[in-house]
């Protein structure tokens, strides 16, 4: 069956198949770090809010600012949902 179909038919559809896996793995790539990078930008707006909330807690709380460093870097962590292990 292979014999029949010409050679220069068999090239155009292996050429379109090969630029339709491209294309394809291309998208599926750009998606996957489209969701990275927003994953990102919501982890800075997190951090940013966070920070401001911790900014009025160490102008009203002085329990707050009593807290050494380290407790407050873990408040901050925790209120911004970031891993606590940066403050070690």
């Amino acid at each position: 069956m292979w014999a029949v179909i010409p050679d220069w038919l068999k090239v155009g559809a292996g050429a379109l198949a090969g630029a339709a896996l491209l294309a394809l793995g291309s998208f599926y790539l750009g998606k996957s770090e489209g969701r990275s990078e927003g994953r990102a930008e919501m982890q800075v707006e997190a951090a940013k809010e966070a920070l401001e909330r911790i900014t009025k807690l160490e102008k009203n709380n002085a329990a707050f600012m009593d807290l050494s460093a380290r407790h407050r870097c873990l408040v901050f962590m925790r209120d911004s949902r970031l891993p606590d292990s940066a403050c070690d």
